[in-house]
């Protein structure tokens, strides 16, 4: 780790605590008032309690296991409609609900889904979006620590776009996965380290930009593309190597994939191929992102063996931060912060915080909210052979057993 880096890691811890007293007040005003709030942190309460209790006794001597947490959540969008509602009611209104919950966390994840940039020309497509450059001190604020740029809108306004989106970003003390200056830059791993545990995360996106070829210049996303350009042997491959790298540098790898189709509840085979691969490359979670609406969770073995390790695949976490969809119904606007437990053995623990998207922002859910979201979740989850109780995802060894039928 070079000395920039450092330096950069430092003012992220910095920034973190600093807020983190302001916020603590507001969090728990929040769960003592909210009820949807409430019941999911009685069920993480005592889910974890019962864990414990299950363990054997510990001696004195042992010391307790390094952990760290992350909290991951979908796309983020600061253009368009949520900019609007950014110039009426000021740069935090975005992350103004949600910000607690971001901030109480080691490390915060998101999708960023525009290019946040004053310069660039726009690309001939249907929707462009572009942010404006305060908006990435907004999500410094928020408590987002990474962020992915291998989406399909990160290159709307071309690789000048892109390149003051990274510089935006690197100036407000925000990480990145997924883009770069050239291809293997994009492909790299970005690796953070809270309380001792390295965690890399690495970006691919499904959907290739119109110019990918090798006389391409200029900043470029990381791309597992799911068309004829590539063979599924080759994308395989790809993520497989960007993987394994990340895997030598870190005692945790965080995988991010923009796929599937828009508005589909499930995910398609190809989405499946390429999570496994990840996974049986080194991944210990896998996030996906965009289709705009939730997907079931997945629990799956890492390897075999007494020791045998899990790893968890989020096929998607929906919206975070967005204008809504109102042609399409409820599912757009239902989210969760993605809650984990991490430590050097890999996610130890995962929990979902039900929120509902509303004028362009998450808000707690409410209890009516927070049932439909953690059964809708629940249904699709045992369909991947993964058990949720209460908004818990069972990262056990009898999940295991479930996801190795739904696998094979």
């Amino acid at each position: 780790m070079d000395a920039a880096t450092m330096r950069l890691e430092e003012q992220q811890v910095r920034r973190k605590r600093s807020r983190r007293g302001f916020f603590c007040g507001a969090l728990l005003f929040a769960f003592a008032f909210s009820a949807a709030a409430r019941q999911v942190f009685h069920a993480a309460w005592a889910n974890s309690t019962a864990t414990v209790i299950a363990k054997a006794p510990v001696s004195k001597a042992s010391k307790p296991e390094a952990t760290t947490t992350l909290a991951a959540v979908g796309d983020v969008m600061l253009a368009r409609g949520v900019a609007r509602k950014m110039t009426r009611f000021g740069p935090g209104y975005p992350f103004e609900k949600a910000a607690p919950l971001l901030l109480s966390a080691d490390i915060a994840f998101a999708n960023l889904e525009c290019p946040i940039a004053a310069g660039g020309a726009p690309v001939v497509k249907r929707v462009v979006f572009r942010a404006r450059p305060a908006t990435a001190r907004s999500l410094a604020k928020a408590g987002v620590d990474i962020v992915s740029l291998a989406n399909n809108h990160t290159l709307d306004y071309g690789p000048r776009g892109l390149a003051e989106t990274m510089s935006n970003l690197r100036r407000n003390g925000v990480r990145w996965c997924g883009g770069g200056r050239s291809r293997d830059e994009a492909e790299a791993a970005t690796v953070i380290q809270r309380n001792g545990i390295k965690v890399a995360f690495v970006g691919f996106c499904e959907f290739a930009p119109q110019d990918t070829s090798p006389r391409h210049k200029g900043p470029v996303i990381a791309v597992a593309p799911n068309t004829s350009a590539m063979s599924n042997a080759d994308v395989v491959e790809r993520v497989r190597r960007a993987v394994v790298r990340a895997q030598r540098q870190a005692d945790v790898v965080v995988a991010s994939f923009h796929w599937g189709v828009e508005y589909a509840p499930r995910p398609e085979a190809a989405q499946k191929t390429l999570a496994l691969a990840a996974v049986a490359a080194g991944a210990g979670l896998v996030l996906g992102h965009h289709s705009h609406v939730l997907q079931g969770f997945q629990v799956v073995p890492q390897n075999a063996g007494r020791n045998a390790r899990r790893a968890l695949i989020a096929f998607s976490l929906g919206n975070f931060v967005f204008d809504p969809s109102p042609s399409r119904g409820a599912a757009p606007a239902e989210t969760v912060v993605l809650r984990c437990v991490l430590s050097k053995r890999g996610v130890l623990s995962a929990q979902v915080v039900p929120m509902r998207i509303e004028a362009c922002r998450p808000r707690a859910a409410t209890a009516p909210e927070t049932r439909r979201i953690l059964t809708r979740l629940a249904q699709l989850s045992r369909a991947l052979g993964t058990q949720m109780t209460q908004g818990r995802i069972h990262v056990e060894d009898e999940a295991v057993v479930g996801a190795r039928a739904a696998v094979r």
